[in-house]
């Protein structure tokens, strides 16, 4: 059985959230923390960059992860967590998590406007430092996603934390720790070609999306939202029903 939320208020949560993020943001935009952030960033970016003289194949490999296409292997890779638990366990409530779904790309968004409209300007790793290996040029048959102009936040981390977190409300245990999995393994492209920092999605990420998930799951908003989609999902299949029935 999926795992059942709890609506209504929980400040606790609600506060903590908010206090994690924003802790998280001062040691990223304060001394003396946030030295020690960007010279993290720097060694992992160093690190990964490197790695990818070592052959062809390890450079292909992490060119195809790149590739704004392989983007949909992420999307469809959550997605697929709420279909199989749903065709699997829950078939007689289809419309519940088409519902979910629906809320959930809507808030996804939502998020991403607001995260473009940050007041903080920050060029990926590959923009800072021009000799650093570039995925594009390494493997230029294959187009490649291994620069910004402004990394800051982390979408892709932002997305995959978003959907990570709904899986973690309206799933069971097992298909919530595997979407973490998809979170972190989905987010390492872009950080291997230099296209975000480490901290783009350990800070950005997590100091949006935290206090999104926040104010979805610990107060009535959610659970606000979802009945108002699942109205309406229910009454175009109750539709489309009759229109079978008709036919």
């Amino acid at each position: 059985m999926s795992r059942p939320t709890r609506a209504g208020w929980h400040p606790v949560a609600l506060v903590s959230a908010h206090l994690v993020a924003l802790l998280l943001m001062s040691s990223w935009l304060l001394e003396p923390t946030r030295g020690l952030w960007l010279a993290l960033d720097e060694q992992l970016f160093w690190a990964m960059n490197r790695s990818l003289e070592w052959n062809r194949a390890w450079q292909q490999l992490w060119a195809v992860a790149n590739n704004r296409a392989f983007d949909l292997v992420a999307g469809i890779s959550m997605l697929l967590l709420f279909v199989h638990h749903a065709l699997l366990n829950e078939r007689e409530r289809i419309l519940h998590y088409l519902s979910v779904l629906g809320v959930m790309f809507f808030v996804l968004l939502v998020l991403l406007l607001i995260s473009k409209e940050l007041p903080i300007e920050r060029p990926s790793a590959t923009a800072q430092f021009p000799e650093a290996l570039r995925l594009s040029q390494l493997v230029p048959e294959i187009p490649t996603k291994d620069y910004s102009s402004d990394s800051f936040p982390g979408d892709h981390g932002l997305v995959l934390l978003v959907c990570a977190g709904y899986a973690l409300a309206y799933l069971p245990a097992g298909y919530g720790l595997l979407a973490l999995l998809f979170m972190v393994l989905f987010t390492l492209p872009r950080l291997m070609s230099g296209a975000h920092w480490v901290t783009d999605e350990i800070v950005g990420a997590v100091s949006v999306g935290l206090p999104a998930l926040a104010w979805l799951f610990a107060t009535p908003l959610q659970e606000t939202l979802l009945n108002s989609v699942r109205q309406r999902v229910e009454s175009v299949g109750k539709r489309l029903l009759r229109r079978g029935r008709l036919s």
